[in-house]
């Protein structure tokens, strides 16, 4: 393997692969051409198959951008929960900013700003609310979730489906959290939640996965380097360690048997967390959990081939903006979950309003899905959000979180969507664990049966959902919830055990397999022929684009004896110095870094002279 820098932003990688294949005739012929670089891979007497690597970075359409944690911490200290029946109720400081506060952050809001003279006391805040926090149970019996056993021993298999058991959710995130096994073990300790191991996945780790296990939780870590497994960490930063622990905990606490697979990119930019989402692919079927979100843009639909893996969900945050739209929420591929308020006094209905901060609105870039068009009406296209769950940090959920190189607990009260998403994620890992029990395939992409099978259908939606029609999260006509779909919480909140019912006995659709190349999506040739003459040098391009990839495999087969091969700018570089009259079909396969693959011909006509 060669590196041949052709600019300082871009560097192509070329390896020649030997198979079997076609006839031969000729001899091996020369590079031709005598350009600079790398010599062309040649297909030698007997004919070759060729294997390029590409690496595509420079041609990013989202290089530079970054999404951001959608989590949210309520500016109270909360002390250790005290396992009352009811929620806790503490004062926080009003007016601050709660979107990201991190443990820093809360402590320096929290910091006594003066001394009184005379009695040396601690000035108080100037300004106070009131904070509620619900444990995992309270939130299990706020959305009619299944009951969690005392202990998880002896379970039949439709009571341990009703817990995830079986199912995997990969929960990608930036950054490194260094103790986010200690602080799920805290968590579990705490509110009677079952046990997980854990262990990190080595770099030359065999993928898929092995099936998850039916009887017990692991939570199992990867690093992502590309779409690939790395050793190495990325390093920490506070506020995706935030993100991070409550994404783990609170999936955990919806589906307690389920895999966790936390898998970590070295930074934030959309094409790393892409990769990683890319990786989860790789590692088998079961749902995406992504709590971050970029604002949408032209470049959005390039990535959206990652989300169409066989087997997969993918499930996402819009966001805690306000009336905004985000990737990767935005794809039509993806369950896009917003916010709301909770109110629940630990027994009898939950009631819920809009929480103002949460994302969602009408895309300006993304068409119209087909599941949408028929069951809601009256949008041009893309809408979000979904479905919903509670989102507001004052009506927030414990986290149970470590500084790095301390050993005591602190908690705190979490929101934002980025707290709902990981729960939804959960309860379609449950959903897919009883139609496995039941002998079905997995959902997959579960929007098409949400709109149509469930909102569509009056009586199934008044059960399976609790519609929040109260709240706004801006002042266009389109942030105000109302009855029925509504752009601020979508259908609204799952009546958990009912949804799950439905889902668990719902018509999915079938798997989607690999991604199919659209105009907008995929890896693509933009070269279908070429044309040449016997006896005359052969010098020309086969030209393909690959949007939002960041790195391309090219196999070329079918090629004549002679013909040589290597990347250029844009495109491969065909040699051929002594071409031979006739017609040869080149069979030519492009796949991204993303998953996604297409092939396509390339027919090379040579005319006498």
């Amino acid at each position: 393997m060669r590196n041949h820098r052709l600019s300082p932003s871009l560097i192509w990688t070329l390896q020649l692969l030997t198979a079997a294949a076609l006839s031969a005739c000729g001899g091996g012929g020369s590079s031709g051409g005598g350009s600079e670089g790398p010599a062309p891979a040649q297909a030698a007497d007997t004919p070759t198959t060729v294997s390029l690597s590409v690496d595509l970075a420079a041609d990013d359409p989202a290089a530079g951008i970054e999404a951001q944690p959608s989590f949210h911490m309520a500016a109270a200290d909360l002390g250790e929960p005290d396992g009352g029946a009811a929620p806790h109720r503490a004062i926080a400081a009003a007016g601050v900013a709660t979107r990201g506060l991190t443990l820093d952050g809360l402590d320096e809001v929290l910091r006594p700003r003066a001394l009184s003279g005379t009695a040396g006391e601690a000035s108080p805040l100037a300004t106070t609310t009131t904070v509620t926090t619900y444990t995992p149970a309270q939130i299990r019996a706020a959305y009619a979730m299944p009951t969690l056993p005392a202990s998880t021993t002896g379970l039949t298999a439709a009571q341990a489906a009703q817990l995830g058991a079986g199912q995997t959710i990969y929960l990608v995130n930036a950054r490194h959290d260094p103790n986010v096994a200690a602080e799920l073990a805290t968590f579990n300790a705490k509110f009677g939640l079952p046990g997980c191991s854990s262990r990190t996945l080595a770099a030359g780790t065999a993928l898929p996965l092995a099936a998850a296990s039916a009887t017990s939780c692991e939570l199992v870590v990867a690093y992502s380097s590309g779409a690939n497994l790395t050793s190495t960490a990325p390093a920490y930063d506070s506020g995706w360690a935030t993100e991070i622990a409550l994404d783990v905990q609170w999936a955990h606490a919806t589906a307690p048997l389920a895999r966790l697979v936390l898998i970590e990119a070295p930074d934030a930019g959309v094409s790393s967390l892409s990769n990683a989402v890319a990786l989860a692919n790789r590692m088998g079927a079961g749902v995406v959990s992504m709590s971050f979100g970029a604002a949408e843009g032209s470049w959005t639909s390039s990535y959206d081939g990652m989300f169409g893996a066989a087997g997969m969900s993918y499930v996402a945050a819009t966001g805690d903006n306000g009336a905004a739209v985000s990737w990767p929420s935005v794809s039509s591929k993806v369950l896009a979950v917003g916010g709301t308020t909770l109110s629940y006094g630990g027994s009898g209905a939950r009631s819920e309003t809009t929480w103002s901060g949460t994302g969602g609105g009408v895309s300006a870039y993304t068409a119209l899905p087909s599941y949408q068009g028929g069951s809601i009406g009256g949008y041009a296209r893309r809408a979000v959000a979904d479905v919903a769950f509670n989102a507001d940090p004052n009506t927030g959920q414990y986290v149970a979180l470590l500084a790095p190189g301390t050993t005591a607990t602190r908690w705190v009260s979490a929101g934002g969507t980025s707290l709902a998403t990981p729960q939804w994620a959960g309860l379609i890992a449950v959903a897919n664990a009883m139609r496995a029990a039941g002998g079905k395939a997995a959902l997959g992409q579960p929007n098409t049966v949400l709109y149509q099978q469930v909102g569509a259908v009056p009586t199934q939606y008044a059960t399976a959902f609790k519609d929040v029609a109260s709240g706004s999260n801006g002042s266009c006509a389109t942030c105000i919830a109302k009855t029925g779909y509504d752009t601020p919480t979508g259908w609204g909140t799952p009546n958990a055990m009912t949804l799950l019912t439905t889902l668990g006995g719902a018509t999915a659709a079938a798997p989607s397999g690999t991604t199919t190349v659209t105009a907008t999506s995929g890896p693509q040739l933009t070269t279908s022929s070429l044309s040449g003459t016997a006896g005359k040098a052969l010098s020309a391009t086969i030209g393909y684009k690959a949007p939002g990839a960041s790195s391309l495999s090219i196999t070329i087969s079918g090629a004549a004896s002679g013909m040589g091969f290597s990347a250029v700018g844009g495109g491969i570089a065909l040699s051929w110095p002594k071409p031979v009259a006739g017609k040869t079909t080149l069979v030519v396969t492009l796949k991204d870094n993303l998953g996604q693959t297409s092939t396509g011909n390339v027919v090379v006509n040579i005319a006498t002279p």
